[in-house]
């Protein structure tokens, strides 16, 4: 979870899921005989027994109220973990994110339920990266659970790391700390193949992330404040997608995470206040927005309530990372601790039944082009159908395994804003899903660039420049425009309409402070047909 504060994470742990089986084969490792994994990546995405896969995911730390997270397993009892994955199955969850690496009995309880598991790997995100000493020891924990782990097909991957902490990685030197992830990575593909990440979030977003198998990004649609307020969060997760994920599956590793606490947000950051049913539409339409931003799949935050995160586990204190989960723990007795279901757990039943991918929302489509229909299904799900403009009802091709697809044309008249509608049906031919999508052909897409303006540290200048589709300068148009510092996490935000050339200058009113060696600026702006095109820049200071 994002950390905003001077308080140090705790340890977490969790685990991600699935619902497909085939034999498994095995492949040599080091001359050693290891499972094959039933995971790939090809075409930019996760691959399961050989078909697309869609991560449906929740983030799972087992701890219920007094269990210390790294110190103890008081009280911890087996029978709440499996009602846990009962209950991620019919609410169709295919993967359980964890924090730190589920144990061997845990794996087997996950498997039982078709759950595949992001196999987290908790490590100091403070630490000095470049430390012989600390990366012997990261590489002596990071072997061991691979070699705990291999052994079970739901693996989906490993995942090493939560937020690296900015300045760490800096005092650390960026070069030394690749190679410690580098040498991470190679020791637990020696003894299990699987791809391996790790779970970054945008402050580290002037770091190589190339190196591992699959970018995995933490997002949240309450924060930065000024990046979602300048790019929305579908263009913030499109953002981080166009720059790090490349043929690489992007996954969002946390999102949702709206809180029913009373705060709304205290030092350790977080978004509470919530009704339960403002905390699910909020934590689905985060969802939506990382599908829109072009996610290979997400991780909604909590399973739980956090209570461990960010002070005593003994006490429900009254912060929004202790009342953000799915299921809630209302009282601090030890005789509560199964919990129960909140409002976005029913209605995340539902998100889950059928997933649209493609076409994806408030995107630009040419009239001319062929465009791709993407369906995942849960395994409830035997057959989908699509309607274009409320037309006809034509089947999508099924895979047998939740992946349904097709493709259509749009007529050549086709303008501006367009609807496709999908109803999935079970074996008996009910209805049990119903959702569309709206998305826009036949207009140019717009362009939002970003140039420095040169100044001091005490008046950083920059240009915001606005253009249609045919490069003219868009004139009196409003621009989100945002400031924000990767290391000091300070931001700050505004809007400003265009002049006569299509442009804005802003002036970032935040000096920087002596730490500070980057400024992200982010700018959109929103077309006549509701498309928020945008762009960040990453400026290292002083140049």
């Amino acid at each position: 979870m994002i950390q905003r504060s001077t308080v140090d994470g705790l340890r977490f742990r969790g685990c991600l899921t699935v619902l497909l089986f085939t034999t498994v084969n095995f492949i040599t490792v080091n001359g050693q005989l290891a499972q094959a994994a039933r995971t790939e990546i090809r075409d930019g995405r996760f691959y399961v027994d050989n078909e697309p896969f869609y991560i449906r995911g929740v983030g799972y730390a087992p701890w219920r109220p007094h269990q210390h997270p790294g110190v103890s397993y008081t009280d911890t009892n087996r029978h709440w973990t499996e009602d846990d994955f009962e209950r991620m199955k019919t609410a169709h969850f295919n993967t359980v994110r964890s924090w730190d690496a589920l144990d061997p009995e845990e794996l087997e309880l996950a498997g039982k339920y078709g759950l595949m598991v992001l196999q987290g790997i908790w490590l100091d995100p403070r630490q000095d990266f470049s430390d012989p000493r600390n990366q012997d020891s990261a590489v002596a924990q990071a072997e061991g659970i691979a070699r705990q782990s291999k052994e079970f097909d739901n693996i989906l991957g490993y995942v090493v790391m939560t937020e690296p902490w900015p300045q760490a990685v800096l005092d650390s030197g960026t070069h030394e700390t690749l190679q410690f992830f580098r040498r991470l990575k190679r020791a637990i593909q020696a003894i299990d193949p699987r791809p391996v990440s790790m779970d970054s979030w945008v402050p580290l977003a002037f770091m190589d992330h190339n190196d591992f198998d699959f970018a995995m990004f933490n997002t949240f649609a309450f924060w930065p404040k000024s990046i979602n307020y300048a790019l929305g969060f579908a263009g913030y997760n499109r953002w981080l997608a166009d720059h790090f994920a490349g043929d690489r599956p992007f996954i969002v590793g946390e999102t949702g995470g709206y809180a029913v606490s009373q705060a709304t947000e205290t030092a350790a950051g977080g978004s509470g206040g919530w009704t339960e049913y403002d905390q699910s539409l909020k934590d689905l339409d985060s969802l939506r927005g990382t599908v829109e931003g072009h996610a290979n799949g997400a991780c909604l935050v909590s399973w739980i309530d956090t209570w461990h995160y960010p002070r005593d586990p003994d006490t429900h204190d009254n912060e929004p990372w202790e009342w953000d989960g799915i299921l809630g723990i209302a009282t601090d007795s030890k005789k509560d601790m199964e919990g129960i279901p909140r409002q976005v757990y029913h209605d995340i039943t539902g998100y889950n039944e059928a997933i649209l991918l493609q076409p994806k929302s408030n995107h630009i489509y040419g009239v001319s082009e062929t465009v791709p229909i993407h369906v995942y299904g849960a395994d409830n799900v035997a057959s989908v159908n699509y309607s274009l403009n409320e037309g006809d009802w034509r089947p999508l091709e099924g895979s047998g395994h939740g992946w349904f697809q097709g493709f259509f044309k749009f007529p050549k008249l086709a303008r501006h804003r367009q609807r496709l509608g999908i109803e999935a049906m079970d074996d008996h031919g009910t209805v049990v899903d119903r959702k569309e999508v709206t998305f826009v052909t036949g207009v140019q897409p717009e362009q939002v660039t970003i140039q420095s303006g040169g100044g001091t540290n005490k008046s950083l200048l920059f240009t915001v420049r606005v253009t249609d589709g045919y490069h003219q300068p868009l004139v009196q148009r409003k621009v989100y425009y945002g400031f924000f510092y990767p290391l000091s996490l300070r931001e700050s935000q505004g809007s400003q309409l265009t002049n006569d050339k299509g442009e804005v200058a802003l002036v970032c009113p935040l000096p920087p402070q002596p730490n500070d060696r980057y400024l992200f600026v982010s700018a959109g702006t929103d077309s006549p047909d509701r498309i928020r095109s945008g762009d960040m820049r990453i400026f290292t200071l002083g140049k």
